[in-house]
């Protein structure tokens, strides 16, 4: 296999792509309405089985709690490696995860330690 070809496929392994993601209103407020509410103190997850086969995400980053941009397109980018990386281990669901204010003091190691107990916990709570 040439060399190009592995770098593409591993590439497209680690994509976010639109039939992984929550994108209308109507799915984030069912998940909402509907869905099972986890947490840490980082993060709250509500949770809705989609019957789709596998997981999609959706996320809900305020500007209330995270003021300055940088700040929430950091978060946002470590949500979203982190699903890419545990999606195989999770239910198929609707995950809208948002964000609590305790994220600023964290380093990204933190967090994402954080989102992994949160995946962990997702997985076990919803495949009951």
């Amino acid at each position: 296999m040439p060399a190009a070809s592995v770098g593409t496929d591993a590439a497209a392994r680690l994509r976010f792509p639109p039939q992984r993601r929550l994108r209308r209103p109507a799915e984030f407020k069912r998940a909402y309405a509907q869905g099972r509410r986890l947490g840490n103190e980082m993060f709250t997850v509500n949770a809705v089985p989609n019957g789709l086969g596998s997981a999609r995400l959706g996320m809900s980053v305020a500007a209330r709690n995270l003021k300055a941009a940088v700040a929430r397109n950091r978060i946002r980018r470590l949500i979203r490696e982190s699903f890419r990386t545990h999606l195989r281990g999770l239910p198929a669901f609707d995950l809208v995860i948002g964000v609590r204010a305790a994220v600023l003091e964290a380093d990204n190691a933190r967090v994402r330690e954080r989102l992994d107990a949160l995946w962990h916990k997702i997985a076990l709570l919803c495949d009951t």
